[in-house]
């Protein structure tokens, strides 16, 4: 995870011109971790799932399952590829800064519950909010909501600890994943 906590900081200080916080960092990381499985399933540096062809042109095809409203089903989709790590952590910050600022902006002052509330709204997951909130404190290493968070937020969210065991995280860790491969699906508008 040290490896990708780097190329995300390369990334966010060559798109904002500035050295990244900390807890910047450490919000995107979380979300790394979390949609990668801990980065066991980042494929081809891909640091979120993002659907289409990367900047350099690449694609890999994958397996996936998606959640309708008629059920689960399995598709063959094109995700992203990328020749480098640092590659895909600018293609993923770019992607950030484009289609989800206002998420950008919470990670930025580590507010993980506005984080995850930003990415709901924008239509990023399928999960509940609380589930995927949940998770990404878990990744994120329990830390408390960032001060200024909303009470009704941290509130909703729930207890830091509310997994009785890894099999229940790793439930919703497989929900957020399978409702998760369509985030950053190539905008039909751009």
């Amino acid at each position: 995870m040290s490896d990708i906590r780097a190329a995300l900081s390369r990334a966010l200080q060559s798109a904002t011109g500035r050295p990244p916080r900390a807890a910047e960092v450490d919000v995107l990381a979380a979300q790394v971790s979390l949609e990668t499985a801990h980065g066991s399933a980042m494929y081809n540096y891909n640091f979120g799932g993002i659907k289409g062809a990367s900047p350099e042109g690449a694609t890999a095809r994958y397996l996936t399952h998606e959640v309708t409203t008629g059920g689960s089903i399995t598709l063959e989709q094109g995700f992203r590829a990328y020749s480098s790590l640092d590659a895909g952590a600018r293609d993923y910050v770019a992607v950030m800064q484009a289609r989800f600022p206002q998420a950008l902006t919470r990670a930025g002052s580590g507010d993980v519950d506005g984080f995850a509330h930003a990415l709901k709204q924008a239509h990023y997951y399928t999960a509940s909010e609380q589930q995927y909130a949940s998770g990404l404190r878990s990744a994120y290493g329990g830390a408390p909501p960032a001060q200024g968070a909303s009470i009704a937020t941290a509130a909703a969210a729930g207890p830091v600890g509310e997994f009785s065991s890894s099999d229940a995280l790793s439930r919703v860790l497989e929900a957020i994943a399978s409702s998760s491969a369509r985030i950053a699906a190539p905008d039909p508008q751009t």
